[in-house]
Parts: C-alpha cells; structure tokens; sequence
C-alpha cells in the first residue's frame, strides 16, 4: 500500500497580513505596505515566500521577494536592488557634504584616531 506525503499546510493570515501580501502583489512599495499594516519587512517577505506571492519584477520589492525565496533575482530585480543601493549612497554622501569641514572630517576619521596636542 502506497502512502502519500501530504505537504504542510501553509498557515493561514491573519487580516493585516492578507492585506500586506495583496498590497505587495498588486506593486505597493514597503513603506506604504508597513504604514498601513503595521507588519514589518522582514516578516512581509518571509510571508510571501511562504505563500508564494511575489512583488512586480523589476522593484525593490520584487528583489526582496527573491532573496526571501532563495531564488536568484532576475536582471529587472537586480537593476532596480542596483538603484536603489545607489541612491542610498547618493543620499548619504549629499549629507555628509552639508556638514561644516570640520565635522567632515570628524566623520571621515576612524574612532580613536582624533589628534590630541602634545603636551611638549
């Protein structure tokens, strides 16, 4: 007698999370999702890859969803990961720029390597 492995149920939903996985399905970004929520990114994606449900290809989101999935992101999914790190970089560097020269440098200094005045 043959027997048959049933695979594991996928447990259920609850409200909030359903809404999540149809608001990233249908191309919402993460911050909008988590505003409306409530549930936080990293529980959104090992959500969908539990159920299967994948953000547009070629977002940010949909990168997320294949790494969550353990599946290889595709080119759109790693251009759009690519600008996003970019911007990120942009954005950080703008920052830094906006400081007075002396908190720059501060800031480009490991910790510990400030110069004190001999007292020689």
């Amino acid at each position: 007698m043959a027997t048959y492995a049933l695979p594991h149920p996928k447990p259920s939903p609850n409200a909030s999370q359903a809404v999540a996985l149809i608001l990233l399905r249908d191309g919402y970004t993460e911050r909008t999702i988590t505003a409306r929520t409530g549930i936080e990114p990293t529980d959104l994606y090992q959500l969908a890859a539990q159920h299967d449900i994948t953000a547009p290809h070629g977002t940010v989101e949909g990168h997320n969803c294949h790494q969550a999935a353990s599946t290889e992101p595709c080119d759109e999914c790693n251009l759009a990961d690519a600008r996003d790190q970019a911007r990120t970089l942009a954005r950080h560097r703008k920052s830094l720029t906006s400081l007075p020269r002396v908190l720059q440098r501060q800031a480009n200094l490991p910790h510990g390597t400030g110069r004190r005045k001999s007292p020689h």
